[in-house]
């Protein structure tokens, strides 16, 4: 009996010892689980918590972290089913994992579903008109409305690795991320899912609009570890990007050892990129990840993509100002919750009409990271769209730059890895107001509103884009791209003309341009209307003062350039008026000489107004030496160098088509 007593008590011991021993293993398998949880090794991490609740463990704790381990991998089908499991366990937990389970389902194309968890998820935060925007009916008319607008091309310099991130590098070439690792036997492996590093190149731009000619970024930037993501002044000498906390050689982490991606400057010097910079705080710090950055269209602002204040995998949009020289302000500035969503925003780009480009799976999207497009009314609101199918899919879709004329580049991993697609923008972004910044005003002949007046819009290019003739009143109004500088032209038979120009609108800026004009033949000098007509010396009636040249030579001197610009302006609002230039000299110096001299000024003179933009056709020259002296100081009389001034002058003498 006693035996049998103890050998029961001994069972019981052993029995509890084996869980005890159990459990102590499981905890321990747990805690390494997290640690590399913990320091974003979301692969090695969810191996182990699969492990785990394969052998049985089903704490809500456990699935959370397996489900977040699959989704930052996106892994979907696996995360929707953990997410599942916590959601029906009757738990209380963050409406983050509604918001993560809905978007795993979208992610699944499982629109209907996503729709009905996205509804409990803005139930929880008190938000059920939101929830709309993801019903599936409504989601795919709208992506629908926007879709049809992109021709894809493709793009040879892909590999087998991933490459992604485009950013423009002048006006025919880009800089990109790549894991090809080019000459390199063992590759390193980022512990979040196994890829391979990435480093910087360069690619040519096609005219087709493809990237050829692949070669390793030249200077400083590139390290062992990860280089992605750039964006380039457009003077070509300064270069933001992303790289890993990577510092003297070393790669550095928090007190845990994690490790986090931080935005750096470097200096284009010689063609090589060096002097290479990590942005201070508020940009970077060793608490969490910056990256991705992109320059407003005034390089006035950098745009990027954070964790900050966010649990892993969750990153925001925001924007800080930019000096000259790559100085960073310390106003970091959240954009607000239209942009920004409990998903992911990422990879921000404006382009030159200010529209903010970025993807996110916050927003509702087709699967994966969406590109979106979002634009400020003029209340301030940005309004976002879905950019459409061709650029967005199933899959994750990124890394989106456009140029003004509509080609451009995306990244997307719709056939495995990572590769850059080029496209041609066939029509532009359908947002649901005006996005145009416009110029208007009255123009008016002496006080008195002009009727029918032509106003020409010119773009860099000196094309006319826009044409427009006033009103009854005298009134104009003409809407224009935002981030580009024009010139406006008003001109109409018997006016002089005005040209004017446009400096960067920002989009839905409003500038007046009010003129008043004077006849063709009629100047203003000093407040005073004055009548031209043949023959007049122009120089007397802009009371110009003499045009000096080098002592006994023909470059015209700084000083005199100024006079001079007086006779261009009259001539470019004066497309009928003609010129002809007299020269002359005084009587010192031989007769020849003086005649060769007069003939180079004239020369000169004229040279001077053609490059400032006048037809060659409506400005001759002559010289005269001193064959027409204005007063007795011919050969041989001694007169004082005030007399002699006299005699050296330039005429301008008009004549009229």
């Amino acid at each position: 009996m006693i035996t049998r007593k103890l050998n029961s008590l001994y069972f019981l011991f052993f029995i509890s010892f084996v869980h005890i021993v159990s459990a102590q293993a499981q905890n321990k398998k747990i805690e390494k689980a997290d640690d590399f949880y913990n320091k974003f090794a979301f692969l090695e991490a969810g191996k182990l918590y699969q492990d785990i609740v394969d052998k049985g463990n089903t704490s809500v704790k456990v699935f959370i972290k397996l489900g977040d381990c699959y989704y930052f991998n996106a892994s979907y089908a696996e995360a929707s089913m953990a997410y599942s499991k916590v959601l029906n366990s009757g738990i209380t937990v963050d409406p983050e994992y509604y918001f993560r389970f809905a978007q795993s389902l979208n992610n699944l194309q499982k629109y209907k579903e996503s729709y009905e968890i996205m509804r409990k998820y803005f139930n929880v935060i008190g938000k059920i008109k939101e929830s709309d925007n993801w019903d599936d009916k409504k989601l795919l008319e709208e992506i629908k409305r926007e879709s049809g607008r992109y021709i894809l091309k493709n793009v040879e310099i892909n590999s087998s690795f991933s490459d992604f991130g485009t950013g423009f590098y002048g006006k025919d070439m880009v800089i990109y991320a790549s894991a090809k690792d080019t000459g390199i036997v063992i590759k390193r492996k980022h512990s979040w899912n196994e890829k391979s590093f990435l480093k910087l190149y360069t690619a040519n731009i096609t005219v087709d609009g493809g990237l050829t000619n692949s070669e390793t970024l030249k200077g400083d930037v590139n390290t062992r570890y990860h280089q992605s993501s750039p964006a380039v002044t457009k003077d070509g000498k300064y270069m933001f990007f992303t790289r890993n906390n990577y510092y003297d050689g070393k790669l550095s982490g928090d007190k845990n050892g994690t490790n986090f991606l931080k935005i750096y400057v470097a200096e284009n010097v010689n063609g090589e990129w060096k002097k290479v910079k990590e942005l201070p705080y508020p940009i970077n710090s060793d608490g969490f990840s910056s990256g991705h950055p992109a320059l407003s269209p005034d390089e006035t602002q950098l745009f990027f993509a954070s964790d900050r204040n966010n649990k892993f995998g969750n990153s925001d949009l925001y924007v800080v100002s930019l000096k000259k020289g790559g100085i960073i302000g310390n106003d970091v500035t959240k954009l607000p919750e239209e942009i920004n969503t409990p998903g992911r925003e990422t990879f921000p780009f404006m382009d030159d009409n200010g529209i903010l480009y970025f993807a996110s799976d916050g927003h509702p999207g087709l699967g994966g990271l969406d590109v979106f497009a979002a634009i400020k009314d003029e209340k301030g609101k940005y309004h976002v769209i879905n950019v459409g199918d061709g650029v967005n899919s199933t899959f994750d879709d990124f890394a989106y730059v456009i140029k003004k004329d509509g080609n451009g580049f995306f990244s997307s991993n719709r056939y495995g890895n990572d590769d850059i697609f080029g496209f041609k923008e066939t029509k532009p972004a359908n947002f649901d107001f005006d996005i145009h910044a416009s110029i208007f005003g009255t123009i008016t002949e002496n006080g008195t509103p002009v009727k029918d007046l032509d106003v020409d819009i010119l773009n860099s290019d000196n094309e006319i884009v826009a044409s427009i003739k006033t009103d009854d009143d005298g009134k104009y109004f003409v809407p224009l791209a935002p981030f580009l500088a024009f010139k406006a032209f008003y001109h109409k038979v018997g006016l002089s003309n005005k040209t004017i120009d446009i400096a960067q609108l920002k989009p839905l800026e409003k500038k007046e341009i009010s003129i008043e004009l004077v006849k063709e033949l009629e100047v203003i000098v000093d407040g005073e209307k004055r009548k031209i007509k043949e023959g007049d010396n122009l120089a007397e009636i802009l009371n110009l003062k003499p045009i000096y040249f080098d002592f006994n030579g023909y470059n015209i001197r700084t000083s005199s350039k100024k006079e001079l610009d007086k006779v261009v302006s009259i001539m470019k609002d004066r497309p009928n008026v003609i010129i002809k230039v007299n020269s002359y000299t005084d009587s010192r110096g031989r007769d020849e000489f003086n005649m060769a001299l007069s003939k180079n000024r004239a020369k000169s003179t004229v040279e001077y107004i053609v490059n400032a933009g006048i037809d060659r056709n409506r400005i001759t020259g002559e010289g005269f030496g001193e064959t027409h002296l204005l007063n007795h100081c011919s050969n041989g009389v001694v007169c004082s160098e005030s007399e002699h001034e006299v005699n050296r002058r330039s005429e301008f003498i008009i004549s009229i088509k």
